[in-house]
């Protein structure tokens, strides 16, 4: 089980999710990071044509970034609107799909070794500053969005009473499979 983070003011975003049970997926360039899909290697050691060949490769590619945990302080606060938003509880299929966990060691050093998935392996990579997300990535190329199997939601922890009400009758109105449930209470 994977976990996508998600604000409610654009509600519309979450409904597609349950209703369509697909995540987007973004190109590198527009991910939070901004040293997202850089790279190592030795002076000399890759001339333009190669550095163009993995620009290519990187700019085919599209990633949904979800996370392994769904009890995160900081993932609630950066991208669930400070605990007003929900955790969605996701399964995605990796016969399908191109799924690898990040691996927070800064970046990684490329040589002159250059394979179809260089790409991939680049953008699998982040500095340990981030390694609070727990991230895995889902790569597609030439599709926007990632089918997923929607299992549960949580509803943070700083959310309304109304809007509790309100998107535990539309998950329910949509799927009833759906478990919704509230985020646990770390602190009191």
């Amino acid at each position: 089980m994977f976990y996508k983070y998600r604000g409610i003011k654009e509600l519309r975003y979450f409904v597609d999710i349950v209703m369509n049970r697909r995540l987007y997926a973004a190109p590198y360039f527009d991910l939070n990071d901004p040293m997202e899909g850089h790279y190592l290697y030795n002076q000399g050691e890759l001339d333009s044509d190669v550095r163009n060949l993995i620009e290519g490769q990187k700019q085919k590619l599209r990633i949904c970034s979800l996370s392994q945990v769904n009890d995160n302080e900081l993932m609630w606060s950066h991208y669930s609107e400070g605990h007003r938003g929900v955790a969605i509880g996701i399964e995605v299929d990796s016969k399908k799909h191109d799924i690898r966990p990040v691996q927070y060691d800064g970046f990684p050093q490329v040589g002159s070794n250059i394979h179809n998935a260089t790409g991939k392996e680049i953008l699998s990579h982040k500095h340990e500053v981030w390694d609070y997300e727990k991230e895995v990535r889902v790569f597609t190329e030439g599709k926007q969005h990632v089918d997923v199997d929607v299992k549960e939601v949580y509803l943070g922890r700083g959310m309304s009473n109304q809007d509790i009400s309100f998107i535990k009758n539309l998950v329910s109105s949509i799927n009833r499979n759906i478990d919704v449930k509230s985020a646990s209470k770390k602190y009191a």
